[in-house]
């Protein structure tokens, strides 16, 4: 039984096998020590100390697995990371309602003073923003596609929603663009009597993007919240590591860790500062 052990944890060990199906046979094997009868004690001693050092062989292959898992995901979350960095600049801003609005006001007479490109410099600049919009998109596609394989499945597709969703706000931004290119251009032409209420619509549309701005935002920093608890719980674990550890070497690899995740940390913490000071920015536009 042994034997046959030995070979399962090999299977196991180079990924041909189940670590669960190794457990079963350990317990059955230890189960069987209680009802075996050996033909001397040094018989069973020599195969007890066979048995328990096939154990401790799983268990350092296991500790293995667990620290190349948690290595594989904090590199997954940092490609995330930087997968939903693209996909927020790829996610244009609610400047074009700004544009619409000062149209359907009363500074409408002075562009008509000024003539037709006080109305199309405007939009000449909402086209060069949502350009670098399509730039970061491709750029965050790209990045998807290059490190999909040293990303964990929901991390991938986590990443593939971010940008679908940006990808399809910044398709309805160019058709808003053009369609109200085209009726800014009309105003200028036909609608002047039409300026109070076409101000109050826009105003409404307006007010509502910046809350579902803000919202999402505060989403956003909802989850990079969470990220920062979880890495401060892993750092805290490291440090009882390194208080708790007796070997030099071992001590200087969990400070290399400690090292890591205070980087880490600090990242989050500066992502964190960045989107409250964005969630200000929009919430003074509402004021």
């Amino acid at each position: 039984m042994i034997d046959s052990l030995k070979i399962l944890v090999n299977e196991a060990e180079g990924g041909g096998g189940k670590w669960k199906d190794v457990w079963s046979v350990i317990r059955n094997i230890g189960q069987s020590f209680r009802g075996s009868q050996f033909p001397s004690a040094e018989d069973r001693r020599k195969a007890w100390t066979r048995f328990q050092s096939i154990i401790g062989h799983v268990k350092e292959c296991q500790e293995k697995a667990r620290e190349m898992f948690e290595e594989r995901l904090r590199e997954s979350e940092d490609h995330l990371e930087q997968i939903l960095s693209y996909a927020e600049r790829a996610t244009p801003s609610s400047a074009m309602d700004d544009v619409i609005l000062t149209i359907a006001t009363a500074g409408l007479n002075v562009v008509i003073r000024e003539g037709i490109s006080a109305i199309l410099g405007p939009f000449d600049e909402r086209q060069y923003e949502l350009q670098r919009c399509n730039e970061a998109m491709k750029e965050g596609w790209t990045h998807l596609s290059q490190n999909k394989t040293k990303m964990l499945g929901k991390h991938k597709q986590e990443a593939f929603n971010a940008l679908k969703r940006a990808s399809d706000k910044l398709t309805d931004e160019w058709n808003i663009w053009k369609g109200q290119r085209q009726e800014a251009v009309d105003r200028f032409h036909s609608e002047k009597q039409a300026a109070w209420e076409a101000r109050q619509a826009t105003r409404e549309a307006w007010e509502t993007r910046i809350r579902e701005n803000i919202s999402s935002l505060e989403d956003r920093l909802d989850r990079l919240e969470s990220a920062l608890d979880h890495r401060q719980s892993v750092l805290s674990n490291l440090e009882d590591k390194r208080d708790s550890a007796w070997s030099d070497d071992y001590i200087a690899n969990i400070d290399g860790w400690i090292d890591e995740e205070e980087g880490r940390i600090s990242d989050i913490e500066r992502n964190i500062a960045k989107i409250k000071g964005w969630i200000s920015d929009a919430e003074a536009k509402l004021q």
